[in-house]
């Protein structure tokens, strides 16, 4: 596998992989998959599409991916706000059942290169709603278990825990603590991404109890172990 981007500021994240078979699985971003030679099989709400050569999974949404002698490009984007739904309308997209799905499509590697181009020059991540902007920043910038952080949070926001919750996940679309496990799932990646380390200490250092409970939360969350898709500590340019 080759890490093109890893940037959990713009929530961009950008990868190749020579094939990719994954676990049943969901995640808080928009995952757009290209071929670059062969096709790949998507399963989701119990169907399986075979043949492609080009799908975006919209965020939280549960599938799995399987390719066989298929080289494919992935595209990740936290997408918060409607400007990437905006544009992918404009672009004659139409999600069913959270997917949008081709055997066949001519302008596949332009439109996966304007997507990411997107991502770059405009802010997808920030949600509307400052009270989760607030929320969000938080998160990412404290180190709390779920008890102490949703104390913190609903008197830094004004908001009764009920109500916090019910925003967040109307606006993020997963629950406080399934991003706060985003949240170290990311930052986990990144330390081992970027540090001389390894899985165990990098799992510690994000916030989880210790390298199983990372890598199970990390098969939920991506399909695969860490140790499968991680096996470079090298981003491509």
């Amino acid at each position: 596998m080759e890490i093109h981007d890893f940037d959990i500021k713009k929530g961009i994240y950008s990868f190749e992989f020579g094939e990719l078979n994954t676990e049943s699985h969901s995640h808080p971003v928009v995952e757009i998959i290209s071929a670059t030679n062969g096709t790949f099989s998507l399963q989701s709400n119990g169907q399986i599409n075979k043949n492609l050569v080009f799908a975006i999974i919209d965020s939280n949404i549960e599938h799995k991916v399987f390719s066989k002698d298929c080289s494919i490009r992935m595209l990740m984007i936290e997408s918060h706000n409607l400007k990437l739904t905006d544009f992918l309308g404009n672009k004659g997209i139409k999600f069913k059942n959270g997917v949008f799905s081709k055997t066949n499509i001519v302008n596949k590697n332009e439109l996966f290169s304007e997507v990411k181009n997107l991502a770059i020059t405009i802010d997808l991540k920030t949600p509307t709603d400052k009270r989760i902007v607030e929320s969000i920043k938080f998160i990412e910038e404290n180190e709390l278990e779920y008890k102490d952080l949703i104390s913190e949070l609903t008197s830094k926001v004004f908001l009764s825990n009920s109500r916090l919750s019910h925003l967040f996940k109307e606006h993020i679309g997963i629950s406080i603590k399934k991003y706060l496990v985003w949240n170290r799932l990311r930052q986990a990646i990144n330390l081992y991404l970027s540090k001389n380390t390894n899985l165990t200490d990098v799992s510690i250092q994000s916030g989880f109890f210790d390298q199983a409970h990372f890598t199970n939360s990390f098969k939920t969350v991506l399909g695969v172990s860490p140790s499968k898709a991680y096996n470079s500590r090298i981003l491509q340019s």
